[in-house]
């Protein structure tokens, strides 16, 4: 790139004799490489050029302190001025110029975060994606599931297994689909309700085991508890349904943790994957602009 720098030194409000006789007033254009090539020419006369690189090697700087000095991009100072900045850079064990690279590099980390964060979803964008690719977990579909575990908790205190058991038809019927709540009621219910096999319990948890979306630990969490129930009932010390329903609390909360966490890393996954998709159709769109 060119820089034209135009000095005017005198104008027509000078006294001197040659002004008052029509002369013309004394200027002086001055061209500037940028790219620090070598000396300009404006009228047959040779300028001195301030490129960067020129200084670098005329001032014969070498390591921390060239790259400080090329790195600051100095302003075209007199000789004396650019000989007293070198100096500084060269002060103390190039101090100077070390805290000036590492500024340059803080500032230039802080700009790539400012890029990558303008690329990144906003946590509206985010809940829409894992609604849009988990619709299972949309908004009115849990609204109800939520509503649904009440209900089933209700019935389970009271006893009232007919409506427990239309409550969960209606769960099929609408194919809502279960999740970690949702089966620790169920399981608890079948151990709770008298006219229920207890191994039904092994069905649901396998029915469980089969979805493939669930923590491994919850997993284990639940088969231990059931192998350990039919472990002590075949010694006449299963747990009495007062024990069993505090257990089915403390289950529902647990349960609760591992699907937020599900739903925590499910998001961020979807998340990561469209901020990488914008990084890379960023390029191509810039592409096509050009």
């Amino acid at each position: 790139m060119w820089a034209l720098r135009l000095l005017h030194e005198g104008a027509v409000a000078n006294t001197g004799p040659r002004c008052r006789s029509g002369g013309v007033a004394a200027a002086r254009a001055v061209v500037v490489f940028g790219g620090g090539g070598g000396g300009s020419v404006f009228g047959g006369a040779a300028e001195r050029s301030f490129g960067t690189e020129l200084q670098i090697k005329k001032l014969r700087l070498k390591g921390v302190v060239g790259r400080a000095f090329r790195q600051s991009a100095p302003p075209k100072l007199h000789q004396k001025a650019t000989d007293h900045y070198v100096k500084v850079l060269r002060a103390h064990g190039s101090a100077e110029a070390t805290r000036q690279l590492a500024e340059a590099k803080a500032v230039s980390i802080r700009q790539q975060e400012q890029r990558q964060d303008s690329l990144a979803l906003t946590s509206e964008e985010k809940t829409l994606l894992l609604w849009r690719y988990v619709p299972d977990e949309s908004e009115a579909l849990n609204t109800l599931r939520k509503q649904s575990h009440r209900w089933l908790w209700r019935f389970i205190k009271r006893n009232d297994w007919k409506r427990f058991d239309v409550c969960l038809e209606q769960l099929r019927t609408r194919d809502l689909a279960f999740d970690e709540v949702t089966y620790n009621l169920v399981l608890f219910g079948i151990l709770l309700h008298r006219r229920k096999d207890d191994e039904l319990v092994r069905q649901v948890y396998a029915e469980m085991v089969d979805e493939r979306r669930f923590h491994p630990a919850l997993l284990r969490l639940q088969g231990g508890f059931v192998e350990s129930y039919f472990e002590l009932k075949e010694v006449d010390a299963a747990p009495n349904p007062v024990n069993l329903v505090k257990c089915a609390r403390t289950f529902w909360q647990i349960s609760v943790n591992f699907k937020r966490q599900r739903i925590k890393e499910l998001r961020t996954k979807l998340a990561d994957a469209a901020t990488r998709q914008r990084q890379r159709l960023l390029p191509e769109r810039g592409a096509e602009a050009v």
